[in-house]
């Protein structure tokens, strides 16, 4: 806790892999590509270096480690997720969002805080993944997404990658405690310029696209 009249030091941005986070994204990614038969397509549209925002559906809490699984195989390179602050009430979760260097960010009210964060890492040349529906799919379908993402990636001029992710409600849905095997496939699309007309929303097409049913895959 920080003296009285002193504030609190910033926290420290964590912009590349923990040793930790690296062996725990191995261990789920061997899950993922042996149970889960992961498939990463569009791998020519995520850059090796430099910013870009990932823009996803959200299915299931294992889009997390399946799109960092994904970056890993596609670009050999760290992502930085954005992700609500109550994932971080379990242990677990905690510690996992400490060692990606995730930003938390308030739900349902303004976070100036966190989009500064998360500009931050932009501006230091990151990756970062964000899931603009804001909860997770009950059916596999996209939902609406909000502007947030917009307005982060108009800020750096940073590209958007619009990025698909389905069978992961398969494996792991909102009702199901434990996971079963289905096939998992996360796709990269052709990145889309933020400051284009219909931003927004020919993102949201390309995602929509890349996911089809949300179902798992069966080629």
């Amino acid at each position: 806790m920080a003296e009285p009249g002193k504030a609190a030091a910033p926290r420290k941005l964590v912009t590349r892999s923990t040793a930790t986070y690296v062996i725990g994204r191995g261990l789920i990614g061997s899950f993922l590509r042996t149970a889960c038969r992961l498939q990463v397509r569009g791998r020519e549209h995520m850059p090796r270096q430099g910013p870009v925002l990932l823009v996803a559906n959200h299915q299931s809490y294992l889009d997390i480690p399946a799109l960092a699984s994904a970056v890993a195989t596609a670009a050999g390179r760290h992502v930085c997720f954005v992700a609500r602050d109550s994932l971080a009430r379990s242990r677990f979760l905690a510690f996992v969002m400490r060692e990606s260097g995730a930003v938390l960010i308030k739900r349902g009210v303004p976070d100036r805080a966190a989009l500064e964060e998360t500009i931050e890492h932009l501006e230091l040349g990151d990756a970062v993944a964000i899931f603009p529906e804001g909860t997770r799919s009950t059916d596999g379908a996209v939902g609406e997404f909000r502007s947030g993402a917009l307005l982060v990636a108009r800020r750096t001029g940073c590209p958007i990658v619009p990025t698909g992710i389905r069978g992961t409600i398969d494996v792991l849905s909102r009702d199901q405690k434990f996971p079963r095997p289905a096939r998992v496939r996360v796709s990269f699309g052709a990145p889309v310029d933020p400051g284009s007309d219909g931003a927004l929303e020919r993102v949201r097409d390309a995602v929509c696209a890349l996911v089809g049913d949300g179902r798992a895959p069966r080629d």
